[in-house]
């Protein structure tokens, strides 16, 4: 649902959805999603667990095109589902954007996104090279396993208004957005970011609809 670009699907389904606010524009408690899109793009990025390990190295490396990012006039929200661990994820300067918190996870919900069983959890961590691959990237990365460790995120890129540029879900764990593909699908030079890109980096992270 709502992977297609150009569709205003997912703004529709999560516009009235609203987010505790931790750091951010403004003084009001609770924000609504459709206010982030309103008046200029934004980056949506739907945080797993803030003391995952791969989460963490994942905030770090899309924090490498921020200042790209806020030069073009792209804000850059980042969304966790609990506020266990934010105090140390805030310390650690994991995230340098706008920061919320979606009490009961009611984006997941409005979106299915995936949250895995006990048995399909330990088969992802045991089994999974991507994972194991991830471990090794953000090895240097300090990590904890408190919190829902079972739910999947993901990454929202909306246009001005709400029409959809990019919606990608994870399918595992260290399965996140390519800072590449988020240049290009807020048609922005990607070309210093490919050439700051590990050679080893997923290719189905950039792959459209994925």
């Amino acid at each position: 649902m709502g992977t297609e670009q150009g569709t205003f699907t997912v703004a529709k389904t999560i516009g009235d959805v609203e987010v505790e606010r931790i750091v951010g524009p403004g003084d009001a408690k609770n924000v609504k999603l459709s206010s982030f899109w309103q008046d200029q793009p934004v980056i949506v990025h739907v945080l797993r667990r803030f003391g995952c390990q791969l989460c963490r190295g994942a905030a770090v490396e899309m924090g490498k095109i921020f200042p790209q990012l806020e030069a073009s006039g792209v804000r850059i929200v980042g969304v966790g589902i609990e506020k266990l661990g934010l105090e140390e994820f805030q310390q650690g300067g994991f995230w340098k954007g706008e920061l919320y918190i979606d009490n009961g996870k009611k984006i997941h919900k409005a979106l299915d996104i995936k949250s895995l069983g006990i048995l399909g959890t330990v088969k992802m961590l045991l089994t999974n090279q991507a994972v194991k691959d991830g471990w090794k990237k953000t090895k240097d990365t300090p990590g904890n396993m408190k919190g829902d460790g079972r739910q999947l995120g993901g990454t929202f890129i909306f246009a001005k208004g709400g029409e959809m540029l990019r919606d990608f879900r994870q399918e595992h764990f260290a399965d996140h957005l390519t800072n590449v593909a988020i240049l290009e699908a807020l048609g922005l030079d990607s070309s210093a970011a490919k050439a700051a890109a590990p050679a080893e980096e997923a290719v189905c992270s950039d792959t459209p609809g994925h």
